[in-house]
Parts: structure tokens; C-alpha cells; sequence
């Protein structure tokens, strides 16, 4: 019985979780929806960035969507058109009645929670936000490397848009304090990989920014 309790605790230790901000595994690192706001008529396009075990970050269309608790009948602003799944805003009579079911006051952008399978049976939520219109965050802009020196911490710092996050994630190295804006990215090993900043702000927006990095 003790010899059994010792090998399933091994047997947990070798397959623990990752880190959050480990890349080297099959995620979703985040989904974004462009734009995230949309009014009545206009157009959402929705993606992620990808993370695969053993390889590079990919931005990939999602196979399938769906938004299966929406309130009345918003579930059909999700659609697949010609060769990739979009939102479409819908009008106003729809989103005063999702307002209505919600218990959202008049005006209200209404949240639109859409699910996302991606290759690999991988899944994200995203929402898409209907009644009015916000942009993404604009691009990052962000410099680290790409030549690093094992054996070295380098500093990591993003200030986000008021009231937004940062998020830092990286398959070469290490990183402490990855969901704040000033990070450490700790290099000990020779490696090769990315170093990935993600960007959200308050109104549900979404950038983010791939480095190729080399350690040696």
C-alpha cells in the first residue's frame, strides 16, 4: 500500500501543471476579437495566438464557434462565412431584448460570451461586446533580445492602458512576476524559443507581441 501511495505521488509530480507562463505546451495563449466592440451591423473577426509543444507560436482562425448562452437571439450573430467564423452586430430591437434579459440599463454594451475550438482540441472563451464601438489596444512596440547571455536576469517592463494588464510568457528561460508590468526574465540554459507580451485593457481589448529570443 505505501510502495503504491509512492508511485502515484510520482506519477503526479511528473505530470504536474506548467507554469502559466510556460509556451512550450499545446494553449490558447489568449483570443481576441477585432474589433472587440462592435455596433449594429459592423463586423468582428475573432483569432488567438496559439502556443504548440516544441514549436513556434501560431495566430490561428478558430474551426469552430459558437456562443451557446446567449441571451435571446444573439446565438445567431455567430456565423461562419465563406472560410472563417465572424460576430456580426446585431440590431437594436436584438439588443434591447438581451438588455432586457440581462438586466442591462438602455444603452448598455450587451457581453456576447463566444465559445472557440481551435486544432488540436483546444478551446477559449471570448467576448464580444455588442451596441457600440472600441478599437484594440494599438501595436505594442515592445524590444527584448534577441541575442540573450545565459546566466543573466534581464528586466521586463510594459505599462498597460489605465485600469488594463500585462501578461508575460516565454519558452526560453524563466519569468518572475509574469502578470505584472515589470517582470524579470531569468535565462540559465543555452535555449532558443519567444518571449510573448499580452496586452489587455479595461474595455475588454486585446494586443500582443511575439519575440523570437536566442540564449547562449
Amino acid at each position: 500500500m505505501k510502495r503504491a501511495l509512492l508511485l502515484l505521488l510520482a506519477a503526479c509530480s511528473e505530470t504536474s501543471a506548467p507554469e502559466p507562463w510556460q509556451l512550450d505546451h499545446d494553449r490558447v495563449v489568449v483570443a481576441r476579437s477585432e474589433p472587440p466592440h462592435i455596433a449594429p451591423g459592423e463586423i468582428a473577426m475573432i483569432d488567438a495566438l496559439v502556443a504548440h509543444a516544441g514549436g513556434p507560436t501560431t495566430v490561428e482562425s478558430p474551426r469552430n464557434a459558437a456562443a451557446v448562452s446567449a441571451p435571446g437571439d444573439l446565438f445567431t450573430a455567430v456565423h461562419f462565412y465563406i472560410d472563417h467564423w465572424r460576430v456580426e452586430g446585431p440590431d437594436e430591437t436584438q439588443l434591447a431584448a438581451a438588455r432586457d434579459a440581462l438586466g442591462l440599463p438602455a444603452g448598455t454594451p450587451v457581453p456576447l460570451d463566444v465559445t472557440l475550438e481551435f486544432p488540436g482540441r483546444l478551446y477559449a472563451i471570448k467576448t464580444v461586446w455588442l451596441g457600440d464601438s472600441l478599437a484594440n489596444p494599438a501595436p505594442l512596440g515592445f524590444s527584448h533580445g534577441p541575442e540573450l547571455a545565459v546566466g543573466r536576469d534581464y528586466p521586463l517592463s510594459y505599462n498597460p492602458p489605465l485600469g488594463g494588464s500585462v501578461r508575460w510568457l516565454t519558452s526560453c528561460g524563466e519569468l518572475r512576476d509574469d502578470t505584472k508590468p515589470r517582470a524579470t526574465h531569468v535565462v540559465e540554459d543555452a535555449c532558443e524559443g519567444e518571449l510573448v507580451l499580452v496586452v489587455r485593457d479595461a474595455a475588454g481589448g486585446v494586443a500582443w507581441q511575439v519575440l523570437p529570443i536566442h540564449a547562449q
